[in-house]
């Protein structure tokens, strides 16, 4: 049965409120030194020169970003808003679709190679554990586990799953499912935010906390039979 992928302690790791803190601190000065070199105005037209390249730019360069996001610590979902206000929704749940299946089958792949170790190494650090999987069972149980765990970000749940040994099909049809659902509502969000539809901005927020919710319902009925399956192992054997 995989063990568990619960956030441990990390020793010596900032506790969450000193990180916000310094984090917050950082992102004022940063501001203030920005705006007051640029001013207002500077900061506003490169904005919205900005913000016209996106227009121009082919979806490939764009959603070369939401890669990568795949592979490191980038709010994703940030992307995805963003992507829906620019080429719509159909073509940025296509793009998110394509680029989760590179992006997992390359992580598969790396995983399977010398670098395993470190990878662990790296993830442990972070204070979860790289599960072992048991069964087909398991295998499904845990993608879905990692996938609706409140707190792992999406990169990290990627190569989690990765480094578990689960096959790469099954891995990738159950990320799949569970994953364009969340992307659907900040894909939905971003576009009818940047429309003015405020109906359907509320239709979205409110989609979204009924994943949020389903998700978190989810997590501990799986996490129940999680641990009535282990505890029935444990029993069975001699």
């Amino acid at each position: 049965m995989p063990e568990s992928t619960e956030e441990r302690p990390a020793a010596g790791r900032p506790s969450l409120p000193w990180l916000l803190l310094a984090g917050g601190v950082l992102l004022a000065g940063t501001s203030w030194l920005i705006f007051g070199v640029l001013g207002t105005d500077e900061i506003y037209r490169l904005t919205m020169l900005g913000w016209e390249r996106l227009q121009e730019a082919p979806p490939i360069a764009y959603f070369s970003v939401v890669f990568i996001a795949s592979l490191l610590p980038i709010p994703a979902s940030v992307l995805y808003a963003g992507a829906g206000t620019l080429y719509g929704v159909p073509t940025t749940l296509l793009w998110i679709a394509f680029t989760a299946v590179l992006a997992n089958t390359i992580i598969f792949f790396i995983c399977s190679s010398f670098l395993r170790p470190t990878l662990i190494r790296l993830v442990e650090q972070r204070g979860h554990v790289v599960p072992t999987i048991d069964s087909d069972g398991d295998a499904n149980l845990l993608i879905a586990f990692i996938r609706i765990t409140p707190g792992i970000p999406y990169f990290l749940q990627n190569w989690i799953i990765g480094l578990s040994g689960v096959a790469l099909v099954r891995s990738l049809a159950i990320t799949l499912v569970i994953h364009m659902v969340y992307a659907s509502g900040f894909v939905i969000l971003g576009r009818s935010a940047f429309e003015g539809e405020l109906g359907q901005v509320a239709l979205a927020i409110a989609l979204l906390v009924a994943i949020s919710i389903l998700a978190r319902a989810a997590h501990g009925r799986i996490k129940a039979a999680r641990a009535d399956t282990s505890k029935a192992r444990q029993q069975d054997s001699p």
